[in-house]
């Protein structure tokens, strides 16, 4: 449904690129999660597929008709693109039904169409307010309900959970995609959160400096992340640096990069306990409680520095700490 070909885009003649060089297709009711640390490049490829930036290279597609390139430009409000913004964007001096009504001036029965999308979002009785009157998580569904009003072939959602607690972010988030689903609208749903991406997309795409790193479900980047960077990010994982290999005796091929999963690394009282291939002692320096777990900082017999998680509540003050060489997650150099 959505094909992105060789995009890049500069704001200052090409001395830096914001985005440079991504290609992506995205199937027709699939949702795909863009993840990304701030200055990854989401909002910039965000705005270039809704037509609010044009690209220096490459192209956008829709279905098969081309929206954007060097020599096309369709305009953002003929490519049938819905967006929801973390600021929601409601005009404060409409009430709701007329927030949800704008934009719908060339449908048919358009205030029948906007009071269903009210319904659609729980809000049927709530038409005559106004958006001050309304809760964060409310003003969240109506913006919804306006973006989806005009039956959008995508939708695009740019961190609207942001500015929510956590506690109502899940639910709000939950509520969201159910809707949605409902629709069987095309989603791209930009995030810094993984735990937002993980919970509602089909795929996920991770943005670096500008480029895609992977784009894969949500297993394979766990169990087969292209770079530490995409590892870090599916959970505690460890760099294991020249430093640790020399604490840990454990050499590894120099021109790659490698890691440990937190939950592959084993804690243990004793060496025969421990039963790794790679182990050695440590000096618990401090123990933190975070919630279930307990995050230890330890000093190992090298003298190197490592934190790690354990579920253990009896940790001695000189412990055994070691992995096995299948676990260990190896990269081509960064």
């Amino acid at each position: 449904m959505l094909t992105i070909n060789s995009l890049s885009k500069s704001f200052d003649k090409g001395r830096n690129y914001a985005i440079e060089n991504v290609s992506f297709t995205l199937k027709a009711g699939q949702v795909c999660a863009i993840v990304g640390e701030s200055g990854s490049g989401k909002t910039t490829l965000v705005r270039l597929i809704a037509g609010l930036e044009r690209p220096d290279h490459g192209s956008i597609a829709m279905g098969d008709k081309i929206i954007a390139s060097l020599d096309k430009f369709v305009q953002p409000e003929k490519r049938k693109i819905g967006l929801v913004f973390q600021e929601y964007a409601l005009f404060p001096h409409l009430t709701i039904f007329e927030n949800v009504l704008y934009g719908l001036s060339k449908m048919k029965d358009k205030k029948s169409r906007a009071q269903e999308m009210l319904d659609l979002v729980g809000l049927s009785e709530m038409g005559q307010r106004y958006p001050h009157q309304l809760s964060g998580g409310q003003q969240q569904r109506v913006a919804l309900a306006r973006a989806l009003a005009p039956e959008p072939s995508l939708l695009i959602l740019d961190e609207p959970f942001s500015n929510l607690d956590t506690m109502l972010r899940t639910q709000l988030r939950n509520e969201v995609f159910d809707i949605i689903k409902k629709t069987g609208v095309t989603v791209l749903f930009v995030t810094h959160d993984t735990q937002d991406a993980l919970s509602v997309a089909d795929e996920i795409l991770i943005l670096q400096n500008g480029k895609v790193i992977q784009k894969d479900v949500a297993t394979n980047l766990y169990v087969k992340p292209n770079t530490l960077y995409v590892a870090s990010l599916f959970g505690s994982t460890v760099h294991i640096n020249k430093n640790l290999q020399n604490a840990f005796r454990c050499p590894l091929k120099e021109t790659c990069c490698h890691a440990i999963r937190n939950d592959k690394i084993i804690v243990s009282p004793s060496s025969a306990e421990a039963d790794c291939e790679y182990l050695t002692t440590a000096q618990v320096i401090k123990k933190i409680q975070l919630g279930d777990s307990i995050q230890l900082v330890l000093k190992l017999e090298s003298g190197e520095q490592l934190t790690v998680m354990t579920q253990d509540k009896n940790i001695a003050d000189t412990i055994y700490i070691g992995f096995n060489s299948k676990d260990i997650l190896e990269f081509e150099q960064e």
